[in-house]
């Protein structure tokens, strides 16, 4: 854990960087030192935990986490932060500052694992709205090492994360379900950010667990199959399904024989009936060409 040696007020650090937001990056910065020291806590509950956090910005959620964790790992895309940046996290002795594309980085959390073999991990950030739903993908599907992860989203994302079988209930509610147990800690009004935004904010976290239920390869299947069933979610499962078999009856006999009605539609689903899925269904042609995997 470190402490800056000056806490300069975020206002001032902008103004003098001459940063503003930019709307293409979807940057929403926060700027209230208890707030971002209320979150941190929660994200980092004490100081063996070493972070990755994910559009870092201009270092706001950074310096809370710095004070937390035994580590931190920031990444950020926008090199025009730089200097406010430095003012922001001046001080800093636990802080390795990563400047590129999340999304062009191992988000499943393997590099820090061997430099880190002990400690738990925890992917957080206060994510751009216009890559959440990549970024927490990339993040999930490639068997992750993290212990929890801890974002800040729009409260729709974070709904779906959570959602119970229904008509909310999506891949992404899918994934999060499967790898862990999603929980909405906290709604963050729109006031909290600059510039504010056009709708609120939720802590969702994400305590993940050690072990899943399916093979890589009944991974790989449940990725493409739930990719398919909800890419149109007014399709019954066989007709959203049919695209990746030939035999359209050859097909509900396999999804009857998973003990799944073939004329349900995914949404009603849930965790279980993709597990069902992912077990029973024989690998699409697909899969077979690349060896079960979905790359």
């Amino acid at each position: 854990m470190s402490e800056p040696p000056e806490r300069k007020a975020f206002g001032q650090i902008l103004s003098e960087a001459k940063v503003f937001p930019k709307k293409r990056l979807g940057q929403h910065f926060m700027t209230d030192p208890r707030l971002l020291g209320s979150i941190a806590s929660v994200i980092v509950p004490d100081n063996s935990w070493v972070a990755v956090e994910v559009g870092a910005g201009i270092g706001t959620l950074t310096r809370e986490l710095c004070q937390r964790a035994r580590w931190v790992y920031a990444l950020e895309v926008d090199r025009d932060l730089e200097e406010a940046v430095a003012q922001s996290c001046a001080g800093l002795t636990n802080l390795t500052w990563v400047w590129g594309d999340a999304l062009e980085y191992d988000l499943s959390g393997n590099a820090a694992r061997k430099m880190h073999p002990d400690a738990p991990l925890v992917l957080c950030g206060n994510l751009p709205y216009y890559i959440t739903s990549e970024l927490l993908y990339s993040a999930l599907v490639k068997r992750p090492q993290w212990s929890r992860m801890g974002f800040v989203v729009q409260e729709e994302v974070g709904e779906r994360m959570a959602a119970p079988p229904g008509g909310d209930f999506g891949r992404l509610s899918l994934w999060c379900q499967y790898r862990g147990t999603p929980r909405i800690e906290r709604r963050i009004p729109r006031g909290a950010f600059l510039p504010r935004p056009d709708v609120g904010s939720c802590l969702v976290v994400l305590e993940m667990r050690s072990s899943w239920e399916l093979s890589e390869e009944q991974e790989s299947l449940m990725d493409v199959v739930s990719r398919a069933a909800f890419s149109k979610r007014r399709k019954t499962l066989l007709n959203g399904l049919q695209p990746l078999y030939q035999d359209k009856a050859a097909l509900a006999s396999a999804i009857s024989a998973c003990g799944i009605d073939p004329d349900r539609r995914p949404e009603e689903l849930g965790v279980w009936g993709f597990l069902r899925l992912a077990k029973g269904l024989p690998l699409p042609n697909s899969l077979v060409s690349t060896g079960g995997s979905a790359e």
